[in-house]
């Protein structure tokens, strides 16, 4: 039976996925990053680890069939399907700092507020919400290694990545509010969740 979780645009959502199940991710207007984090459900101390994940891997993007590892360097996530081919494994969660720092702004919605009042239920403080696998996120690097200046999702509507659980694992999900520059087309929208048993 397919479990279905609306993530609204600017919002976080968390849930269970249980080992062998699929977790399909899609961008539903298009042009929309998602903030993607994987815990282990009977020990959240271990988690989906960007840069474990980039150590184990040798490369800083994802490709189809990659594993996501945990910081304790196990495999929890095996990409099978990606619509897009275009993900980000450095940049941590937009932040309050970083809309005060950049933008001026007080107060603004942000990923790492949403995943931590998302995953507040499996206790996971502040300070213990992973950095993200950015989903849809176009932030190339330049030849010397430097950041380029955040692009627009390549994304249409409908686009989706597929993971399989390689273990029970929590996931959080914020649709990043990021409406200050390109990142999510300064439009902020809708993802959606879908857990499946098969594909």
């Amino acid at each position: 039976m397919t479990r279905n979780v609306l993530i609204p645009g600017g919002e976080g959502r968390s849930f269970k996925v249980y080992r062998d199940e699929y977790i399909k991710i899609t961008d539903v207007a298009g042009k929309q990053v998602a903030d993607f984090v994987a815990l282990n459900m009977h020990n959240t101390h271990e988690f989906v680890s960007a840069s474990h994940t980039r150590i184990m891997l040798n490369r800083v993007f994802l490709q189809k069939e990659d594993r996501l590892y945990s910081n304790y360097r196990n495999a929890l996530l095996r990409l099978v399907e990606d619509t897009v081919g275009v993900h980000d494994l450095m940049y941590p969660c937009c932040d309050p700092m970083r809309y005060l720092i950049d933008y001026g702004v007080a107060d603004h919605r942000n990923c790492r507020n949403n995943l931590f009042e998302s995953l507040k239920e499996y206790e996971v403080d502040y300070w213990r919400v992973p950095d993200p696998v950015n989903l849809f996120q176009n932030t190339p690097l330049n030849a010397d290694g430097s950041f380029a200046q955040p692009q627009e999702p390549k994304t249409s509507a409908g686009d989706y990545v597929i993971f399989q659980a390689l273990a029970d694992v929590v996931v959080g999900i914020s649709a990043c509010p990021q409406d200050m520059n390109p990142l999510c087309g300064w439009n902020v929208s809708d993802i959606k969740a879908e857990i499946l048993r098969e594909i």
